[in-house]
């Protein structure tokens, strides 16, 4: 001992390859323990019911990974740095069993416990979305909205302008009511309460400063609405953005009656849009019927242009109470 003791000191190289191979050993022994244990709870689980994957997902697993094959490298060899060839004096019983049962090879950068859980995780999201197949009509709303219906401007109310871009590129206010459900809103009676069934709430002075701004812009769109209504010429229409509308004044009104600082964007917001985007678009159909001598379809289209100010109104008179001031009368 005191000779062997001499010469790790006299030679300093010796000492060290000494105590590398002592934690060398020491690290293979508590690998092979790990392994040990994690084959046996392999074992055990692939017998239990309880974590028995479904038909379909252990195909997919399957064909991606043998768990009872080490050709991919087991995720274990992670916890030691490399599992080197030596000679079987230099390794424990329990090392050589365990390597002599799961041949156990160096990792490589391909193959990490990462990438082994991503061909998991990837597997088993293929097979669900191959399990549950969507319908074959099912589309993408405007706003990028996974629906399982067709989308399209005229979905859900036959009275809505056809000439609605698909992409919603065309209006005034993209992020309406299409734009996040993919279809039309109906048309909402004078004074009913029906639809939509709840109002966000905003605050009451928020909403009397935002009357008393644009109360005047807004009887100014009612009235040249109803202007408009008796000309016989396209010629005598005022182009959809004229600001004779004053359309964007509603949607500012809109604005400050159906969102706040802490709701963000609300839907009964987006409903709003739609029916000014409505007049908008029923504006210019309205001055193309009568710029081309089809009198049944003008009187329709400004029939569709009345029915979204009164939609708009009404949505708006639900959030006009005493406090705030004087509800809008309709056309």
């Amino acid at each position: 001992f005191a000779l062997t003791s001499y010469c790790a000191m006299a030679n300093p190289s010796n000492k060290n390859a000494t105590m590398k191979s002592e934690a060398r050993r020491e690290r293979k022994m508590a690998t092979a323990s790990v392994v040990a244990s994690l084959m046996a709870v392999l074992s055990s689980s692939s017998s239990a019911s309880a974590f028995a994957p479904s038909s379909s997902s252990l195909r997919t697993t399957t064909t991606a990974i043998d768990v009872s094959s080490t050709k991919l490298f087991h995720w274990a060899n992670r916890f030691d740095v490399r599992f080197e060839e030596q000679s079987s004096d230099d390794e424990s019983p329990l090392l050589q069993e365990t390597a002599a049962k799961h041949k156990l090879q160096p990792i490589s950068e391909e193959f990490t416990r990462r990438s082994i859980l991503s061909i998991g995780v990837i597997g088993t999201t293929l097979s669900t979305l191959l399990s549950s197949s969507l319908p074959a009509n099912a589309d993408f709303a405007p706003g990028g909205t996974l629906l399982d219906r067709p989308v399209y401007v005229t979905y859900g109310n036959s009275e809505a302008s056809p000439t609605r871009a698909p992409n919603n590129s065309n209006v005034l206010f993209s992020q309406d009511n299409y734009y996040k459900f993919g279809s039309a809103a109906q048309w909402i009676e004078a004074g009913s309460t029906e639809f939509p069934k709840t109002m966000p709430f905003v605050p009451s002075q928020q909403r009397y400063d935002a009357l008393k701004k644009f109360n005047g812009r807004v009887q100014t769109s009612k009235d040249q609405i109803v202007k408009i209504g008796s000309v016989s010429s396209g010629s005598d229409v005022p182009d959809s953005d004229d600001p004779a509308y004053q359309l964007r004044a509603l949607g500012l009104l809109a604005n400050s009656f159906l969102a706040s600082e802490n709701t963000g964007t609300t839907n009964e917001l987006m409903l709003a849009r739609w029916y000014i985007n409505e007049m908008y678009l029923r504006i210019g159909d309205y001055r193309g019927a009568l710029q081309k001598g089809d009198q049944k379809d003008a009187e329709a289209c400004y029939g569709y242009l009345t029915k979204a100010m009164n939609s708009y109104l009404t949505l708006i008179n639900r959030s006009i109470s005493s406090k705030v001031g004087d509800q809008f009368s309709y056309l």
